[in-house]
Order: structure tokens, then C-alpha cells, then sequence
């Protein structure tokens, strides 16, 4: 009698045993399956590390034109705040063309930096790594050339409850 106790203790243990290892397999497909369904939502803002670039070390310029920044605003891809516009310019509304323009925000634990060069209109935007909600604060800077005075400037950029 107390053989067949035994034998069926020992199929009552490989029963729990096999539920448990079923259980755990099933996690695991659906844990890979969120993670490959979340890395193809993000494909869409087409960033790659190499974006991320080192801030200049020489001063902003103080010899020059003077020059503001105009209409900074949040870029959107669909509902999803993307990353930041706006336009370089003279104090007589002149576009500053070719221009670099940093941004500088806190992602990730550090402190990252992207660059936009300006088009023939003063246009530059940039697009980040990530969407947020709330107010992201960051500084858009631009050292200047010869002919213009740089700039640096801090922004709150509102999220995805826009």
C-alpha cells in the first residue's frame, strides 16, 4: 500500500513539474512576442545611435549679427511626439542657411546631443530617439560663424497630450 502512495505522489509531482515548465514556456513566447511587437512600433522614428553627437567644445560666438530662434515647436508623427523644429534667423528676418543647430536633452541617464544643418529657409528639425509625455526641456544651441552672433536657448516642448 504504501508503494502505490508513493507512485502516485510521483505522478502528482511530475504533473505539477510538467505545468510549471508549460507555464514557463508560454511566458516566454508571449514576452517575445510583446517585445518584437513594441522594437516595430519604434521603427517608425528611424533613429540609429550614430545620431547622437558630441557638443562642440569652442564658446558661442559674440561677434555678428544677431540671431533668434523662431516657431520652435514639437514635430509629430501621428498622435506621438517625434522631436523639435523651428527656424534660425536674423533680428530683420533674414534665414540663417547652413547652420548648424544642436539640441541637448536628458534620455536615458545622460545628457544627448543631435545636430540639424538649416536649410535655404532657416528650417531645421530634428527627430528623436523617443516620444514623451509631459514638457521635455531641452537646449537648442548655435555657436555662430563670422557673420553671426550664436545663441543658446532653453525650451519646453510639450508631449504626447498635445
Amino acid at each position: 500500500m504504501a508503494n502505490l502512495d508513493e507512485a502516485g505522489k510521483r505522478k502528482t509531482v511530475n504533473r505539477k513539474t510538467v505545468l510549471i515548465a508549460v507555464i514557463v514556456i508560454l511566458s516566454v513566447v508571449a514576452a517575445g512576442y510583446a517585445m518584437a511587437t513594441v522594437s516595430g512600433t519604434f521603427e517608425a522614428f528611424e533613429m540609429r545611435p550614430s545620431d547622437f553627437v558630441t557638443l562642440p567644445a569652442t564658446p558661442v560666438s559674440k561677434t555678428g549679427e544677431v540671431v533668434v530662434l523662431d516657431s520652435v515647436a514639437t514635430v509629430t508623427q501621428g498622435n506621438l511626439a517625434a522631436g523639435v523644429q523651428g527656424y534660425l534667423e536674423t533680428t530683420s528676418g533674414q534665414p540663417v542657411s547652413g547652420a548648424n543647430v544642436y539640441a541637448q536633452y536628458y534620455f536615458e541617464g545622460a545628457y544627448r546631443t543631435q545636430v540639424a544643418t538649416t536649410d535655404q529657409n532657416g528650417y531645421f528639425e530634428i527627430h528623436f530617439p523617443m516620444n514623451w509625455t509631459g514638457w521635455l526641456q531641452l537646449t537648442i544651441i548655435y555657436f555662430g560663424d563670422g557673420q553671426h552672433q550664436g545663441l543658446q536657448q532653453i525650451f519646453s516642448l510639450q508631449g504626447e497630450n498635445l
